[in-house]
C-alpha cells in the first residue's frame, strides 16, 4: 500500500497543480452561465431556449479553434518540455495569427448569412423565439474574433503549464458579464428611477463586451507579465509554414472532431426545438446543470493532455499511461460526487429558473437519469481521447468520435426521441449510447498492445520537429 502511494502521490500532486486552476475557472465560468440564464428565463421560456440553442453555435465556433487551440497547446507544450521557450513562443504567435484569420472569415460568412441561418433553423418555431434567436446572433457573432485569439492564449498559457493566469482572467470575465447582463437583461434601479433591460439582447451585448475584454486582458498579460513564455516580438508572427503544419497537422483533426461533434449535438437540438418552446427550455437548463458537473472531467481532460505532451517532450513516454488512467479514474470519482450531491437539489434548480409546469417536469427526468449515468461514461469516454492526441493518435480519435456521433448518437436521438415519442429524454438516452460507444473504444485503445509503438513514434516525431 505505501509503494502505491509513493507512486501515485506525485502524479496526484502534478495533476492537481495543472487541473486545479481550471477546475476553479470552469465552476466559476459554469455558474455564472447559469445565473445568466436563470436572467434570461425571467424574460420567458422562449427566451432561455433561444438563448441556449444559439449558444450551439459559440460552441460549435470553440470546436472550430479547437484546431489553433488545441494543436498550438500540444505543439507548445512539447517546446516547453525541451525548455525551448523561443520555440514555444513562435508556436504560440502563429497559434494566435491562425486563430484570427479563421475567425474573421466565419464572422464575415455569417454577417451576410444569419437571416438564412436563423430561418433554416428556427422556421419551425413559434415567432418569439425566431425572434429572439435573431436578436442574439447578430450582435454575438461579433464576438467570435475575440473568442477565437482569447482561447488560443489560453492554449498556449496551458501548454507551458500556467493554467493560474487564464483562471484569473476568465473569472474576472465572468464577474464581468454578471455585471453587465444583470443591468442590461433585467434592468436597475438607481435613485428611484427604473432603468428597463434589454433581455435577449442585453445578453448578447454583454457576452460580446466581457469578450472583448478578456482577450484583451490575455494579449496584455502574454506580452508583457507572462513568465513562462511570451509573444512579444513582431518576428514571432511572421508567417512560418513549418509551424503552420505542426499546429494544424495536430490540431485539423481534433477541430474537425470536434465541428462533427458539435453539428451532432447541433442536429440533436433541432430535433428538440420541434418539440415546442417547454422542451427547448428543460433541456437549456438541464444542459446548464450539466455543464457545472463536468467542469472536473473538463479540466482533467486540459490537464492530462498538457502533462503527456511535456512528457512527450521530455522523452518520458513510460508514464503516460499511467497518468492517463490515473486522471480518468480521479476524473470518474469527483464527478460522482458532485452528481450524488446533486440528486437531492433537482427540486431547487427547477425552482431557481423560474420553469413553466411543463418545462419543469421535463427537466426533472432527464437530469434525474443524467445524474446516475455520468459518473460511470462520460470521463472514459473524454479523458483518454485527451491523452491520445497529446500523443499525436489524433485521426483514430477522429474518426472514432465521429462515427459515434453520426451512428450512435444522432440515430438513437431520432429513434428514441422522434419516432418513439421520448422527447427530450429520449435525445439524452442517445447521447448515453455515444458516450458508452467512446468508453468501450478508447479504453480499448489505450490498454492496447500498440501503445507503446505509438508513443515511440510520438516521441520521434516530436524530437524531429
Amino acid at each position: 500500500m505505501k509503494e502505491l502511494v509513493a507512486e501515485y502521490k506525485p502524479r496526484l500532486f502534478e495533476l492537481t497543480k495543472i487541473s486545479a486552476p481550471i477546475i476553479v475557472e470552469q465552476i466559476f465560468m459554469t455558474v455564472m452561465g447559469m445565473v445568466i440564464t436563470a436572467m434570461v428565463s425571467s424574460v420567458g421560456d422562449y427566451a432561455v431556449g433561444a438563448v441556449g440553442f444559439m449558444d450551439n453555435i459559440s460552441n460549435l465556433m470553440i470546436a472550430l479553434f479547437a484546431a489553433l487551440t488545441t494543436g498550438g497547446a500540444i505543439v507548445v507544450a512539447h517546446h516547453f518540455g525541451r525548455q525551448d521557450r523561443i520555440g514555444a513562443s513562435k508556436a504560440g504567435a502563429q497559434s494566435v495569427l491562425l486563430a484570427f484569420s479563421l475567425s474573421l472569415v466565419i464572422f464575415v460568412i455569417f454577417a451576410v448569412l444569419r437571416r438564412e441561418i436563423i430561418t433554416a433553423l428556427f422556421g419551425k418555431s413559434e415567432l418569439d423565439v425566431l425572434n429572439a434567436a435573431m436578436q442574439y446572433f447578430s450582435i454575438i457573432i461579433i464576438s467570435y474574433p475575440f473568442l477565437a485569439v482569447n482561447e488560443t492564449l489560453y492554449g498556449v498559457m496551458r501548454g507551458c503549464g500556467d493554467t493560474g493566469s487564464p483562471m484569473v482572467i476568465t473569472l474576472s470575465m465572468n464577474v464581468l458579464n454578471l455585471m453587465l447582463g444583470y443591468i442590461l437583461i433585467t434592468g436597475i434601479h438607481i435613485f428611484g428611477i427604473h432603468t428597463p433591460g434589454f433581455g435577449v439582447t442585453g445578453a448578447a451585448v454583454a457576452l460580446t463586451i466581457t469578450r472583448f475584454c478578456g482577450m484583451a486582458a490575455s494579449a496584455l498579460y502574454i506580452v508583457f507579465k507572462c513568465k513562462v513564455v511570451r509573444l512579444n516580438k513582431l518576428s514571432y508572427f511572421k508567417p512560418d509554414l513549418s509551424i503552420w503544419k505542426n499546429v494544424l497537422g495536430l490540431g485539423l483533426p481534433t477541430s474537425f472532431e470536434s465541428s462533427l461533434f458539435q453539428v451532432g449535438r447541433f442536429i440533436t437540438q433541432v430535433f428538440i426545438v420541434n418539440m415546442g418552446a417547454a422542451a427547448l427550455a428543460a433541456n437549456t437548463v438541464a444542459g446548464a446543470i450539466t455543464g457545472f458537473i463536468n467542469v472536473p472531467g473538463n479540466a482533467l481532460c486540459l490537464g492530462v493532455m498538457i502533462l503527456v505532451g511535456q512528457r512527450i517532450g521530455r522523452g518520458q513516454v513510460s508514464d503516460v499511461k499511467k497518468i492517463t488512467v490515473f486522471g480518468t479514474v480521479v476524473g470518474a470519482f469527483m464527478m460522482g460526487v458532485i452528481c450524488f450531491i446533486c440528486i437531492p437539489l433537482i427540486g431547487a434548480f427547477t425552482s431557481i429558473y423560474n420553469l413553466s409546469p411543463a418545462a419543469a417536469d421535463m427537466f426533472k427526468i432527464v437530469l434525474l437519469v443524467n445524474l446516475i449515468v455520468t459518473p460511470f461514461l462520460w470521463a472514459p469516454a473524454f479523458i483518454p481521447p485527451a491523452s491520445l492526441r497529446a500523443t499525436g493518435d489524433v485521426i483514430f480519435t477522429m474518426v472514432i468520435a465521429i462515427v459515434s456521433m453520426g451512428v450512435f448518437r444522432v440515430v438513437s436521438a431520432y429513434v428514441l426521441g422522434v419516432v418513439l415519442g421520448m422527447g427530450v429524454l429520449g435525445v439524452w438516452i442517445g447521447m448515453y449510447i455515444d458516450w458508452l460507444v467512446r468508453s468501450a473504444v478508447f479504453l480499448w485503445r489505450l490498454l492496447g498492445n500498440g501503445w507503446g509503438r505509438r508513443l515511440e513514434r510520438a516521441r520521434n516525431a516530436t524530437t524531429g520537429s
